[in-house]
């Protein structure tokens, strides 16, 4: 585990070391103190890797392909090292796959959300459409009806006609045998 330490937080330490009666310590044993926790707090430089070398290998090691003991070799890791590498990259990853999870499950709900807007409208445009053909039946019907009503007054008044004409055929007739 690596330490930073604040500058300013060390020399209160040192101060409190130094006000401490159990504790004596000159100024250079102070001095050489503060600089040693200083160097440590800057730690050691980490191991420099190839990330796709490593995506590559570990990626290699978790589907079987080869042991982990291999993969360590071929990266030239000692395994604290591998395990906590692998661990650091792969949490990250896990909290990525958790994330993109949650985001997949919304756009899921979403849809299943439009989805069922879509089978409103759908539904509506039914309804829609079926009052609109009723309609359009109606309207048909009461064209047909009143059609057969046109039909029905034609015939009516033709035999009316017919009966006029037939009524003044009959008086020519006798008008015409009476002279």
């Amino acid at each position: 585990m690596m330490y930073i330490y604040d500058p300013d937080k060390i020399d209160e330490l040192l101060e409190k070391i130094k006000d401490d009666d159990s504790v004596t310590l000159t100024g250079r044993q102070l001095r050489e103190l503060a600089e040693t926790i200083r160097k440590k707090g800057k730690g050691r430089k980490p191991i420099a890797l190839d990330d796709d070398l490593f995506d590559r290998v570990v990626r290699r090691w978790q589907s079987g392909e080869i042991t982990a003991r291999a993969a360590m070799q071929e990266l030239d890791l000692k395994p604290n090292t591998f395990y906590r590498r692998v661990k650091e990259r792969y949490d990250d990853m896990d909290e990525l796959r958790k994330e993109l999870k949650k985001a997949a499950k919304a756009e899921k709900e979403e849809l299943k959300e439009l989805r069922k807007q879509v089978k409103t409208e759908a539904r509506e445009v039914k309804e829609a459409v079926k009052d609109k053909t009723e309609e359009t039946i109606s309207a048909h019907r009461m064209e047909k009806e009143i059609r057969r009503e046109k039909i029905a007054a034609e015939i009516d008044h033709r035999k009316e006609v017919n009966e006029l004409r037939k009524e003044v055929e009959a008086e020519a007739e006798s008008i015409k045998a009476g002279n």
